[in-house]
């Protein structure tokens, strides 16, 4: 690493391994965190981006039960079909790890357990009693996804701890009309203690979050969630799946309540590691109180009290340690105008789109980061997808570096430099390239803005192979992030080699060429996407045809 270089630990929110990622899960916290790391490394920063599965959620034990395997097996199960969409999408994870079994498992609970201890030994929490509903048939602690009913703040259907609709947070004691999801019968109220920390200083908090870049509605429901559990995050839950901690003077048995900063701790130990091993100077853990890497995490909505409440405030309470320097927060993004269901069968399923019809990965990063949720619930059209590829990509982008490509066959072999009038093109879309990777205020819209004004460049001449280097090589800088596949096809074809770096852009090259009559889009229809698309909306197009 040069002088220039700086370190950065990415940390995508980990997914519940009880289902695949469909484009909801992807358009949100995942692509945009790929989009960021990748930028970074064009401009030659160490990039680690490590994750895992959140294998502790209880959800895992509900579709343990509904397809009759261990919870072990469903977590392996779908750790790997998790793993198995992001690479569809070229979505990089350097490292993505499973803590309910695997090498850092054991190091995980220890990790979790030695932090509450921590808490617990500086007097920074408290032992509440409150009621969880208890199931004397089954033996089951109705919290989590075992519990279900209506949001006590905005009467949304609601289950386990949290609201989809508002964002709120809440006890199980809370829900209004709390039932059983399924199964339990004989239900009691049972009291239990659960452990918390206490926030002393909670303004402090909430201008950290809001220095996070954290928008203001995200901040706003953080603070509704302080006010009304009085300054309190909670570390423990009633039950038996999860890191165990002691059981409560009631006898009832406790798991750590995983809220983000266990992930943290662990995938940050992993990233330490693969630092370590590339020589790359000393591995200090990325979350190290005073230590040189900037750290990233990236999440939903519906999980903005878990990482921006219990995470922060963790994290800021361990003496050795320190919050996320920044978050990437998104909303909702829907399919055709409602939620993305995975029990309605509601879905696209990342891997899918791309290897069961024609689009391609390029094609839908694209696509979904036009349309990112970072601001606002936004949603995936059909018919929008199949507009945008066939008229923006397989025609008007191809076409351009066809005509380029052509121009390039010209001078294979020659020495060639981006002229003067194109470096100054260049170097203003990077410029705003770069203001949309602010860390306090990424925007991968925008990024997407630049690369379609790029792609048009009204007054190139692409048919001069001068002029059609230039335009080549900035639209792969600009296009790296969103498009990589293209990126770095064109970066080879100009000469150079590996993944398009910015630092290189000034360097003379030989072109390679192979670039025209290439096809990286092909022309989509309806029919073509069939093989992807949720049976309820093949049956209805179908219908109306009929």
């Amino acid at each position: 690493m040069d002088a220039t270089s700086r370190r950065f630990f990415l940390m995508p929110i980990p997914p519940t391994p009880n289902g695949r990622l469909h484009l909801g899960h992807i358009a949100g916290p995942y692509l945009r965190m790929d989009m960021l790391g990748r930028h970074l490394r064009t401009l030659g920063h160490r990039v680690d981006v490590v994750s895992a599965v959140d294998g502790f959620d209880s959800y895992v034990l509900w579709k343990a039960m509904q397809e009759n395997r261990t919870p072990q097996e469903v977590c392996r199960d779908y750790h790997a079909r998790i793993a198995r969409d992001l690479s569809a999408l070229d979505i990089v994870v350097d490292d993505f790890l499973d803590l309910v079994q695997g090498p850092y498992a054991n190091r995980h609970a220890e990790n979790a357990r030695r932090a509450v201890a921590s808490l617990v030994e500086r007097g920074l929490t408290e032992t509440i009693v409150e009621k969880v509903l208890y199931s004397r048939a089954t033996g089951r602690y109705l919290a989590g996804a075992w519990l279900v009913g209506r949001c006590p703040q905005c009467d949304a259907d609601a289950a386990g701890y949290f609201c989809e609709a508002c964002g709120a947070h809440f006890r199980p004691e809370a829900m209004v009309e709390p039932r059983a999801r399924v199964g339990d019968e004989a239900l009691e109220w049972r009291e239990v203690e659960s452990l918390f920390l206490r926030i002393d200083d909670q303004a402090a908090l909430l201008r950290m979050i809001a220095a996070s870049g954290a928008p203001p509605r995200f901040v706003d429901v953080v603070r509704r969630f302080l006010e009304q559990e009085a300054g309190r995050v909670r570390l423990t839950a009633p039950g038996d799946w999860g890191v165990a901690w002691s059981a409560d003077r009631f006898g009832n048995p406790r798991v750590l309540f995983e809220a983000g900063w266990e992930y943290a701790l662990t995938c940050g130990d992993r990233c330490a590691e693969r630092v370590s091993e590339a020589d790359d100077g000393n591995g200090t853990h990325p979350m190290a109180r005073g230590g040189e890497t900037t750290t990233l995490v990236s999440f939903g909505i519906d999980n903005a009290v878990l990482l921006l409440a219990g995470s922060a405030a963790v994290m800021g309470a361990l003496p050795e340690c320190k919050p996320f320097d920044y978050a990437l927060t998104n909303y909702f993004y829907n399919l055709q105008g409602a939620k993305f269901s995975t029990s309605r069968l509601h879905v696209v399923w990342a891997a899918d789109i791309v290897e069961a019809t024609p689009a391609t990965s390029d094609a839908v990063r694209y696509f979904l980061a036009r349309e990112s949720p970072e601001e606002a619930t936004t949603n995936f059209d059909v018919d929008a997808f199949i507009a945008f590829v066939n008229d923006e990509l397989a025609g008007a982008l191809q076409a351009r570096i066809h005509e380029a490509g052509a121009a390039l066959e010209r001078v294979i072999g020659q020495s060639m430099r981006i002229g003067v009038a194109w470096q100054a093109q260049i170097a203003a879309a990077l410029e705003t390239l770069d203001a949309s990777f602010r860390l306090h205020a990424v925007t991968v819209r925008g990024a997407c803005a630049v690369l379609r004004a790029w792609s048009a460049q009204p007054g190139a001449d692409l048919s001069d192979p001068q002029q059609a280097y230039g335009w080549l090589a900035g639209l792969a800088c600009v296009a790296s992030a969103v498009m990589p596949r293209l990126a770095f096809d064109i970066w080879h074809a100009l000469g150079h080699e590996g993944a398009p770096m910015r630092a290189a852009l000034p360097s003379a090259t030989r072109p390679r060429g192979g670039l025209s009559g290439r096809e990286w889009f092909a022309p989509l229809t309806r029919d073509s996407l069939d093989a992807c698309l949720p049976p309820a909306l093949v049956a209805d197009r179908s219908a109306a045809h009929a």
